[in-house]
């Protein structure tokens, strides 16, 4: 009996990972069909076979124009920011042994957007693609550096004086941001540019944006899951780890880079999208268990799966005013206020 509960219990992550994984391909098929653009299905199969086996798409075929070089790259570029922004909160929780930190609690996210909105401001979206992400990711580890030399001392760094650092340095970052927007709104164009990416937003990415991200979302998912066991074992006890031979300091902040990276190439590419990091961690961690070798891949799909059908849901019924962050907003709010509910009792009184 007993080899047959463990048996199951093996199972489980497994069969969740393999659900999560479909429920995520039926959301990237629903992404690729929905537009003003009606395409069947079964043209919709056959641009892909198409360009797939090496084919193209002929300039006055728009059907596969709007298939391979609109719908595809969004559905691709929401996937892969969702992911990205999961993995980070799964780092995040296990570097703070708190599963309600996410992605933002050290200033990353709002480093990562002030990077992002300066480039914008500055006019360097149109100058070259690639120096949005570029001055984004730089600034998610400027912010990085800064709240690490903040709250590190005689070589040690506190997981507490980090959190606080972060929330300081993230008011700053955020204030500075305001001030941008501030100053963009004597170009009516930019501002609203800058507002609806501020509000997490998908449109019109291209093939270029998935490259990107793809790039970034490989070299932290990877990182990562190579330092998951020194994770793992951090969750327990830093002492206990320094028993195992774990470098502390070294694992927790080459874990922090992974996470800032997947934190400012996510925000890059479709600006400000809350709440996945904190969601979708928490909720796989109750299917497939605490272990950060599973946990990273498990809840990077679910993060996956949450931007794009948010994505889904606010090209059906946002008529263009509803925006992916906002989306993720009013669903991981409440979602957070269920957690604090939740465990208040094992909050200390005062």
């Amino acid at each position: 009996m007993k080899s047959k509960g463990r048996s199951a219990m093996s199972w489980r992550p497994l069969l969740a990972i393999a659900a999560i994984a479909l429920c995520l391909l039926a959301g990237m098929a629903l992404s690729v069909s929905i537009g003003s653009w009606s395409i069947s299905l079964t043209q919709i199969g056959d641009i892909l076979g198409q360009m797939i086996s090496g084919g193209s798409i002929t300039p006055g075929d728009p059907n596969g124009t709007i298939i391979w070089y609109g719908r595809v790259p969004r559905t691709l570029c929401g996937a892969l920011v969702g992911f990205s922004l999961a993995c980070a909160g799964v780092v995040m929780q296990g570097v703070f042994k708190n599963p309600m930190a996410s992605p933002g609690i050290i200033g990353t996210s709002s480093g990562a957007a002030l990077g992002a909105v300066t480039a914008l401001y500055l006019g360097l979206a149109s100058t070259n693609l690639y120096l949005v992400p570029l001055l984004s990711v730089a600034m998610a580890f400027v912010a990085l550096m800064v709240v690490l030399a903040v709250s590190t001392t005689g070589g040690l760094t506190s997981r507490y004086t980090l959190l606080l650092g972060g929330i300081a340095f993230n008011a700053i970052f955020t204030a500075i941001t305001s001030v941008v927007i501030v100053l963009s709104t004597e170009q009516y164009d930019m501002a609203r540019k800058i507002v609806s990416w501020l509000m997490g937003d998908l449109t019109n990415r291209s093939w270029e944006h998935v490259t990107i991200i793809a790039i970034i979302a490989l070299i932290g998912f990877i990182g990562a899951l190579l330092y998951a066991r020194d994770l793992n074992i951090l969750m327990i006890s830093e002492e206990q780890a320094r028993n195992f031979g774990v470098r502390v300091n070294w694992s927790r902040n080459i874990l922090l880079v992974f996470s800032a990276l997947l934190t400012g190439g996510a925000v890059a590419v479709a600006g400000g999208i809350g709440f996945v990091g904190l969601i979708a961690p928490h909720m796989m961690r109750s299917l497939v268990g605490s272990d950060n070798r599973l946990l990273l891949p498990a809840a990077g799909l679910l993060g996956a799966s949450l931007v794009v059908y948010a994505d889904c849901l606010v090209r059906l019924v946002g008529s263009g005013g509803l925006r992916i962050g906002v989306l993720t907003a009013l669903l991981g709010g409440p979602f957070f206020l269920y957690l604090i509910i939740r465990d208040r009792k094992k909050y200390v009184f005062f």
